[in-house]
């Protein structure tokens, strides 16, 4: 075995609902909602369609698919006369509604059209990509590499505060001075000939690519939920949004595996683990503190989507006490009419940015969207 490769086996606890999403919608016309026994039916469609056929439903199918009903499919399969138990034939799995509203008027007037699907495996099964966590770890590697070593990111620091008002594109804006920081902090010459034929920044230097990340051991399905978009003001105030997704349920494990090539990755497991806290140190003092969220634990991270600014950025370690104008300038240039739309104006008055906390509901307990703990499982 090449004595440079180092193996861990890593676990990730789910504290609060995690989403990581495929990129894809599940249509209100694709799933049944069961309000009274509290779960989601996903259908197989193509057993669905062949099971309406032969009842003799198929014309009134493709015509509800057609119009521009407001119906979702569990009402519309109520007036075709068709039972549960024929409907649970064509399930292809099923979820928990989570907080979602008991009665289908009151689920009808979230008026969430869409479920934001969980990323699966070719066997349909739920698992968290590698390039996920190793992500995580990239952000918070470099969140420590700025705060041990802030003299290297001056530049950076000056041409950010130069370019902060310039207007561009979410995908864009200061992508130049991002790329600058990584080169910074994890690109090298890995010999003479690389230093006269490749550019510092070419990602063949990056030394992370020593740092491997494995997808997730496969799910099980019943550890899905269904999650909704909650923003959570300073004053405690909870305001619903219109935004479903499949999330990983609250004390679900995720075990994967985390292999160093210390031939070209300078860090140890130990170092990364260290660096995640510091950056959870960062997220609590500088944010979930100011809402009393969040947790004080130097084990905790930040996982998938929908956590919010501060987990996906390193503005607050780069900037310190200067951190929140510099995001409210970030903010106010990427969003352009949404920024006044989403209430950002009020940022600098409150001394936080962005001013709401991402969070929805599982159990009956607010949950800090994302929040997880990791382990080492020596």
């Amino acid at each position: 075995m090449n004595a440079f490769l180092k193996n861990y086996r890593m676990k990730i606890h789910t504290l609060a609902p995690v989403f990581i999403g495929d990129g894809s919608k599940i249509g209100k016309k694709e799933y049944i909602y069961l309000p009274w026994e509290h779960r989601i039916i996903i259908p197989d469609l193509g057993k669905m369609y062949e099971a309406l056929s032969k009842a003799g439903k198929r014309n009134a199918y493709e015509k509800y698919m057609l119009e521009n009903s407001r119906e979702d499919l569990s009402v519309w399969l109520k007036q075709q006369g068709i039972s549960k138990r024929e409907y649970d034939q064509w399930k292809q799995y099923e979820i928990d509604a989570g907080e979602i509203p008991l009665t289908g008027d009151q689920f009808r007037s979230v008026k969430a059209k869409e479920i934001a699907s969980f990323i699966k495996d070719a066997y349909g099964l739920p698992y968290v990509p590698g390039s996920s966590i190793k992500g995580m770890f990239r952000t918070a590697l470099l969140a420590y590499e700025i705060r041990h070593n802030p003299e290297k990111y001056r530049g950076v620091v000056a041409n950010i505060k130069e370019n902060v008002r310039k207007t561009a594109g979410r995908t864009v804006f200061l992508s130049r001075e991002t790329e600058e920081m990584e080169s910074t902090a994890f690109h090298k010459y890995y010999s003479d000939v690389a230093r006269e034929e490749t550019r510092l920044k070419d990602a063949v230097n990056d030394s992370l690519a020593g740092l491997r990340v494995s997808d997730s051991e496969p799910v099980p399905l019943k550890s899905l939920a269904l999650s909704q978009k909650i923003d959570l003001s300073l004053d405690g105030r909870e305001k619903p949004l219109p935004i479903l997704r499949e999330t990983l349920s609250p004390e679900t494990d995720i075990f994967f595996e985390v292999t160093i090539d210390s031939s070209m990755c300078p860090y140890g497991i130990e170092d990364i683990l260290n660096a995640l806290s510091e950056f959870q140190s960062i997220c609590y003092d500088s944010f979930y503190s100011r809402f009393r969220r969040g947790s004080r634990d130097k084990d905790v991270v930040w996982l998938g989507g929908g956590t919010g600014f501060l987990s996906k950025t390193v503005l607050y370690p780069l900037f310190g006490k200067d951190a929140v104008r510099v995001t409210d300038q970030v903010l106010r240039n990427t969003l352009g009419k949404k920024y006044v739309e989403h209430k950002h104006n009020k940022d600098l008055s409150l001394g936080i940015a962005p001013h709401v906390c991402k969070c929805t509901r599982y159990g009956g307990t607010l949950h800090d969207m994302g929040m997880a703990r990791i382990e080492w499982l020596r």
